[in-house]
């Protein structure tokens, strides 16, 4: 067994387990202010649904390349879909050097 890390570690596509051991998913964004350590959550990415926000309070353990949650398979699964978060516009290179002037 591996020895607990900060939340600090976790990185996208650690495995993320429920209580059971069963595999949800994979980590996507990890939320917090690393600056005053505070970590708010996580997103977890699934192969067949779309991702959940999961808060710290459900995170039970946290070791290299895993976190176990404090939720069964079924639990995670009711969890509502993360909102998807509008892109920005894109704009071309040479649109952008017009717009403020600089060609």
């Amino acid at each position: 067994m591996s020895d607990p890390v900060s939340w600090l570690l976790v990185r996208r596509g650690w495995q993320i387990f429920a209580t059971d051991g069963t595999l949800v998913g994979r980590a996507g964004a990890v939320r917090g202010e690393p600056v005053k350590d505070i970590f708010n959550g996580i997103v977890v990415r699934t192969g067949s649904g779309p991702p959940r926000y999961v808060p710290s309070e459900l995170a039970t353990e946290i070791v290299t390349g895993q976190m176990t949650l404090e939720l069964s398979l079924a639990e995670f699964e009711a969890i509502p879909p993360e909102p998807k978060r509008p892109q920005a516009p894109s704009v071309s290179l040479s649109e952008f050097l017009r717009r403020f002037g600089l060609r």
